[in-house]
């Protein structure tokens, strides 16, 4: 079932992917259409292994922390004293006990959820509450009990969960809930994970503690979500998502192959009796053009008990439709959502549906399904691309000896001169990136006794991405000669570009089967009664990875090996991959230790040569060790330390294997290592206000970049892929939370960061088209384009209930680096990489809601602005301009260092008599933030 179904299908594309074009005859292509018979074999052979795994291995394998939290309080009578001994314990399971006799109680290992919490004491009525446990986190429920003589109506009462301090946790986590997602003016789970101190957001990349964007691993209900290929995770609808956990430091055993941090998801789950909301948000009043960026939303979240006793499910949906404020002027192909419901066509087109089926077989066993599918289509923006009016042909007057006749594009017009004009959109001559996610997946859950569960998962997971300029193959390309607007002959007018179909053909396909599972026991007595407890935790996993990839640029060329597509890359290999982990969690004389050890086993395959390949399997041990120092019961301190790994993507080991290649994979890399140190603090001032406070420290070697090598057997040279870049990263994170209490909560984040390293990106060393300018590295470690050395966050939210609620948020930025160039410069000075700073950043957003009831059925209605004061924030000040022609993204740098205005520029006469071309702005809005929009929405929930 296809989340989004395009019209008209593509032409000569088989279902399967890759799909091979026609070659010369004697051409090889090194990426089959199909799989073989042998190649069927390999991959049944690793799913029954995989299937066998937790048989072979025990119940103690995963790479993903066990999805479950605690519940703590202390239940009081009237007068504040401390009931003892009551009865707690969690309806629908068999978890509970029985409090102190100071009327404390504890619940450890509960399942991520939300749960009735009953109370029951001899002589009182018994009370409820309900209660929501997010993943490594502890809920604190505190109960006030009558005393009654008599038997009296059970009392049922909405949980009021307060503030907790982690007490036995070494690590640094953010939190983002459910409600959170409701109520923020944000589109995803990034944009409020992007509000949290210790991450920074830019160009849609999340940087945890100064790490690269494709250094934070997603996991989803405990399975590990990330495309092997280039490290992309899996994105959710806001109403699918429970609640987000951040892990920022102090990573434990459990999580590998992250360098940076992990966001933990979990997705929600149908309740005993059915319900759920819909939403719509819009921007559009009315007329088209009456309309920011042409946005509609809807979204829906359902569940509830399912056909079989014992069985709940949830639904969720959420389509957005928009055009962006990058809108372009191409007519955009029709889209249709499950092969029947026709959507507008608009730039970009996404949809999220996720599904989960349920099973509570007895008290302490769960079964999981869960598919999730996303869908997207993306129309590209191009300021030289963005042009629509008439274009005059000409053709060459001699004929060529071959009998081709040479069509070239001359002046350009908004109306037809004659009839040698011709209609000219050049946008639609752009590339539309379409994406294809589908995650299948079933988890196990069961609870032997108290403190003692495990969990096994098993899922497949594949993303397929084509770029592609309408629906051609490579050989369909349209590449006429590069007949750029010539800005030096005209003053007037806005730079455009004639050049047939922009020159990029991409796709890829990637399929994951993962087995993994995780056992946790609680061991000895609790501290209460005198013990020294363990919360023992181990586990690993089991990946195997079908990778296949298709990139080239001008893809009409056909070089000398009879294959399509200067500079072509193309392969298709499989991997398997694993890991294995010990974690213990030790207290002792007030003092709770966090130790564990990690073991990761990664092979590149037997496809490539032995010639190539120093060592096949690769290995690593990495410790981690943390303690925690309760002081009080308000305050805690700890330490971690812990060695990080991490895999590099898979097309830096495989791609480039064909001749054509400018860049070349590297099956001998080794994993990217963190060195890793936190101090953190964490205070709770009362009972609705709390505080955590971090100091970090992290070095970071193994990055990759490039250096030239020669190809085996061939004496040429190409940049291939080392482990030879470094960096650092310090920082200071300070967060307070208020709960909601008298009418208000709020969350102030602030951000010290300091990041250099000798590169920000793999790709940094390759010759850019020519230019000698960036092939020069830096000596010594420089800020990273991502290094803001200010953050805050500050959000607020005010109302009630019943009736209304508004929440604000205000973001500042301190200024990212840039690195400043000249029109006569020859080669780049390295000691000049990143030095200067561009202006800060300030953003004000806000969401209103107003609650009423009508019709029998509760309503809210929206208002959402973002960008509020309009605030013109440079972004990009250099987005991508390839292919180069008259002018490239040099232009909009130099612009920039010279004049201190942003937007992009290209040079033409010289009009003020000085003897230098002169600039001629071409305001490209990609190098901006978003300005205001203004939205408004209907919720129904029932």
């Amino acid at each position: 079932m296809n989340c989004l179904d395009s019209s008209p299908q593509k032409r000569h594309k088989d279902s399967r992917f890759p799909v091979t074009p026609p070659t010369r005859k004697g051409a090889v292509s090194h990426m089959p259409s199909h799989l073989g018979r042998r190649e069927h074999l390999t991959v049944l052979a690793c799913v029954i292994a995989l299937l066998l795994g937790p048989t072979l291995i025990g119940p103690a394998v995963s790479s993903a922390q066990a999805q479950t939290g605690a519940i703590t309080g202390k239940i009081t009578d009237e007068s504040g004293v401390g009931v003892p001994y009551a009865n707690v314990f969690i309806k629908g399971t068999q978890l509970g006990g029985m409090a102190n006799a100071e009327g404390k109680f504890t619940i450890v290992k509960v399942p991520v959820g939300n749960y009735t919490l009953s109370v029951r004491s001899v002589g009182h009525a018994a009370i409820e509450k309900t209660v929501q446990v997010n993943a490594n986190q502890t809920a604190t429920v505190d109960f006030q009990i009558t005393e009654q003589a008599v038997k009296m109506k059970q009392v049922d009462i909405k949980g009021d969960v307060k503030i907790a301090i982690r007490k036995k946790d070494s690590s640094t986590k953010q939190i983002v809930t459910s409600e959170d997602l409701r109520s923020l003016p944000v589109d995803n789970y990034k944009e409020a994970i992007g509000l949290k101190a210790g991450v920074i957001s830019q160009g849609g990349e999340l940087h945890f503690r100064g790490g690269r964007g494709d250094e934070v691993l997603t996991i989803v209900n405990g399975i590990a979500s990330r495309n092997p290929l280039r490290a992309e995770g899996v994105d959710l609808g806001l109403l699918a998502v429970s609640s987000s956990e951040q892990v920022l430091g102090g990573l434990d055993a459990q999580y590998g192959n992250a360098l940076s941090g992990v966001i933990n998801l979990t997705t929600r789950e149908g309740g005993d009796k059915f319900g759920g909301e819909i939403r719509y948000f819009t921007d559009r009043y009315g007329e088209v053009d009456k309309s920011f960026n042409n946005f509609e939303r809807v979204s829906t979240g359902f569940g509830g008990p399912f056909l079989f006793p014992k069985t709940n499910y949830f639904i969720s949906f959420e389509g957005t439709y928009t055009d962006t404020y990058l809108r372009n002027v191409a007519t955009h192909r029709e889209h249709r959502f499950l092969d029947f419901i026709r959507l507008g066509n608009r730039q970009s087109n996404s949809a999220k549906l996720s599904s989960k089926l349920t099973f509570k077989l007895t008290p302490n066993e769960k079964l999981n399904f869960e598919i999730i599918k996303n869908r997207s289509l993306d129309g590209e923006f191009q300021n030289r691309w963005n042009r629509q009016g008439f274009v005059h042909v000409i053709q060459d007057s001699t004929a060529p000896t071959d009998g081709t006749i040479t069509t070239r594009y001359g002046a350009w017009s908004y109306f037809q001169v004659d009839s040698s004009y011709i209609p000219m959109n050049t946008a639609e001559h752009l590339p539309v990136t379409d994406e294809d996610y589908l995650q299948t997946a079933v988890t196990w859950k069961h609870t032997l006794g108290v403190g003692t569960i495990y969990n096994l998962r098993a899922s497949r997971q594949e993303w397929q991405t084509t770029t592609d300029v309408l629906d051609r193959m490579p050989w369909e390309y349209q590449q006429l000669p590069n007949n750029y607007y010539d800005p030096q002959n005209r003053l007037e007018g806005p730079y455009y570009v004639t050049n047939g179909d922009y020159p990029f053909f991409e796709r890829k396909r990637t399929v994951t089967y993962t087995m993994n599972g995780d056992f946790s026991k609680r061991l000895g007595k609790s501290v209460d009664l005198g013990g020294h407890p363990h919360n023992f935790m181990a586990g690993g996993d089991i990946n195997y990875n079908d990778l296949g990839f298709l990139k080239t640029n001008f893809p009409n060329i056909l070089t000398g090996q009879g294959l399509y597509g200067a500079d072509r890359d193309e392969f298709r290999f499989f991997n398997p991959e694993g890991s294995f982990f010990l974690q213990d969690r030790w207290e002792y004389e007030g003092m709770v230790m966090n130790a564990g050890i990690r073991y990761d086993n990664f092979s590149v395959g037997n496809q490539i040569s032995s010639a190539e390949v120093v060592d096949r399997v690769k290995t690593q041990i990495s410790p981690r060790i943390g303690i925690a120092y309760p002081i009080s019961d308000r305050d805690v301190m700890s330490f971690h330390y812990g060695r990080l790994f991490q895999v590099p993507d898979r097309q830096y080991i495989y791609q480039g294997r064909l001749i054509s290649a400018t860049s070349r994979g590297n099956p001998n890399l080794e994993p990217q290592t963190t060195i890793s140190y936190q101090l953190g603090v964490q205070h709770l001032f009362n009972k609705d206000i709390y505080g955590q406070f971090g100091v970090y420290f992290k070095d970071i070697f193994g990055l990759l970049t490039t250096v030239e090598q020669e190809i085996p057997g061939f004496a040429i040279t190409v940049p291939t892929y080392v482990n030879a870049d470094y960096a650092s990263s310090r920082g200071v994170e300070v967060t307070l939370i208020k709960r909601f209490s008298h009418g208000f909560a709020g969350e102030l984040n602030y951000t010290y960061g300091n990041t250099t390293g000798t590169a920000s990106d793999p790709n940094r060393a390759l010759p850019n088209q020519g230019n000698l300018r960036d092939q020069f590295k830096p000596t010594s470690e420089q800020p990273l384009d991502w290094d803001q050395r200010h953050n805050i966050s500050a959000t607020l939210s005010l109302g009630n209930e019943k009736d209304w609620r508004s929440s604000f948020v205000y973001q500042f930025g301190s200024g990212f680096p840039f690195t400043p160039h000249q029109r006569e410069e020859r080669r780049q000075n390295p000691e000049l990489v990143n030095s200067r700073r561009l202006p800060s950043i300030s953003t004000l957003s806000m969401q209103g809601e107003r609650f009423f009831r009508a019709w029998g059925q509760d309503l809210t209605l929206y208002v959402q602005g973002t960008n509020l004061l309009d605030a013109e924030n440079i972004t990009d000040l250099t987005p991508d301009l390839w292919p180069p022609g008259a002018i490239n993204r040099d232009s909009y740098n130099i612009y920039y260092t010279e004049t201190g205005r942003a937007g992009g520029a290209f040079l033409t006469q010289d009009q003020d008599g000085d003897g230098r071309e002169d600039w001629y702005p071409v305001r490209d809005p990609r190098v901006f933030q978003q300005g205001r929009t203004i939205r408004v929405g209907l919720g129904v929930q029932f």
